[in-house]
């Protein structure tokens, strides 16, 4: 009974992290593509 419930505290921390990391990471990596094409003098971005 006790292997149930820690592989259950297991995933519900993988769960945890990735309902978190994904969103933020999806962010960060529009925020990094945006600023390449700043920088290549690409004014209008996804308008």
């Amino acid at each position: 009974m006790i292997d149930v419930t820690r592989e259950l505290v297991a995933y519900a921390i993988i769960g945890a992290v990735l309902l978190v990391g994904i969103p933020s990471a999806i962010v960060i990596l529009r925020r990094r593509h945006r600023q390449k094409l700043r920088r290549r003098g690409i004014k209008r971005y996804g308008h």
